[in-house]
């Protein structure tokens, strides 16, 4: 059981990780209204899913240490993209952060 609970952490491991480049081809754009609306919906239901996963991984019972410090880190990640793409930032600390993670 635990490997298939692996696998399916995986796969949205490797769906959050793909969000990189997509945000940097579509979200940087001046006309990227829809994309932004989009990208808030798929960032709220990986880290809806993610807060879900944690939930498990946090029992004392649960034996992968390792997996469970992976989906904190991610969690973290995903709540991070919140507040930098949709949160209410002053724009210049959102442009100083883009700036670094787009260098």
């Amino acid at each position: 059981m635990l490997r298939n609970f692996q696998a399916a952490v995986d796969d949205w491991d490797e769906v959050c990780s793909s969000l990189g480049g997509w945000e940097a081809e579509h979200l940087t754009r001046d006309d990227a209204h829809q994309e932004v609306r989009r990208h808030q919906r798929w960032v709220t239901e990986l880290l809806s899913w993610g807060r879900l996963v944690q939930g498990a991984t946090q029992q004392a019972e649960f034996p992968d240490k390792a997996l469970a410090a992976r989906v904190d880190a991610r969690v973290r990640h995903l709540e991070d993209k919140l507040v930098l793409w949709h949160g209410d930032m002053p724009a210049a600390e959102q442009d100083r952060i883009l700036q670094a993670a787009f260098e």
